[in-house]
């Protein structure tokens, strides 16, 4: 990888402990107002990082090799699905055990976890099954150059799920409400492939189209200032109203995250272990529930819980010993599935 990416792999580094400090609830050691600019704003900024990241990706290789379209976009499935089918099995299971452990009943737990599997995969792995569903939605946008109408087309989709999150108080009341909430009862969440992962992989992948376009330069570092401030006055405004679903979603993350990507292409950071910043990103986002739910399993039984904070570190540390052993494995399917 070129050394003016490193500084993409650092962040993308950062991110993920930001999604570890979220399903950790690390924020909840700060002050409100820290938890509210920490945990709900710069640690919900991780996920929408991490879709144009991938979407760039996409976008700099179809760039180079527009022929090569159809093999870019099966790897890329390919890449993921594995893992997606591993780890979603896994966090099924330890889903399974911890519901039977709270006696709930059987047939609700088999319901669940089929609603799961199709809409909402456990684990955090809905960013991964949104990512694929997503590029199967552009692919066909993506071989006619038709990335403008794609675009166009993903910016309403998550308006709807905007509705079917942190705005929801703006349809309270109305016939719209009807809709979200009877979507929502049967899908369990908008933040899927359709309305969430469309809209910010093209973003991204518009991004990689266009990165040796000087005017894609222009104004970036204003233009993110901007939208920084205007994303702590969207913060402030939707804390005052009850959100759907977890609040993960904002305007502000359709500006902010494909500018702070822009910006960080053009930086010449050089990072001697850039690359295993890089694999510990992707590593640490599989396994991080799946430590999660064991430990609260056995918090569980013993009756003991972990304090937040020792939680947080806990799951880092095991998270990065495990990925580091499996680096070191010579067999290439273990080598390379935390990668």
């Amino acid at each position: 990888m070129s050394k003016q990416y490193d500084s993409i792999d650092l962040m993308k580094f950062i991110f993920c402990l930001c999604i570890i400090g979220i399903h950790t609830n690390i924020s909840s050691i700060f002050p409100k107002a820290l938890q509210l600019l920490i945990g709900r704003g710069f640690f919900r900024l991780a996920v929408p990082f991490f879709f144009v990241c991938s979407g760039f990706w996409i976008g700099k290789k179809y760039l180079k090799q527009p022929a090569e379209l159809d093999i870019i976009i099966q790897k890329y499935i390919f890449r993921l699905l594995i893992p997606l089918i591993i780890f979603e099995n896994i966090n099924n299971l330890l889903e399974i055990i911890k519901q039977l452990l709270r006696q709930t009943p059987k047939l609700t737990i088999c319901h669940d976890i089929l609603k799961h599997i199709l809409f909402y995969p456990y684990g955090a792995l809905w960013y991964v099954q949104a990512s694929i569903i997503a590029i199967i939605i552009i692919y066909p946008f993506l071989k006619k150059g038709r990335i403008q109408i794609i675009l166009i087309i993903s910016i309403f989709l998550y308006a709807f799920a905007l509705l079917c999150n942190n705005y929801y108080f703006l349809i309270e009341n109305s016939c719209l409400q009807i809709i979200v909430d009877s979507y929502m009862q049967l899908f369990i969440s908008a933040r899927n492939g359709i309305f969430v992962g469309t809209c910010f992989l093209i973003l991204g992948i518009y991004v990689g189209v266009h990165i040796e376009s000087p005017k894609l330069y222009q104004y970036t570092k204003p233009l993110l200032f901007i939208s920084t401030i205007l994303y702590f006055f969207e913060l402030l405004l939707v804390n005052q109203h009850v959100p759907l679903d977890d609040g993960a979603l904002f305007i502000s993350h359709l500006f902010i995250a494909p500018l702070l990507l822009i910006i960080l292409t053009k930086s010449s950071l050089h990072l001697n272990h850039a690359k295993y910043l890089r694999n510990l990103s992707t590593g640490m986002y599989f396994l991080h529930r799946i430590l999660i739910a064991v430990i609260d399993i056995l918090s569980f039984v013993t009756r003991k819980i972990l304090p937040v904070t020792a939680l947080f570190f806990i799951v880092i540390l095991m998270s990065i010993l495990i990925c580091t052993y499996s680096y070191t494995l010579k067999n290439r399917f273990f080598n390379q599935l935390l990668r």
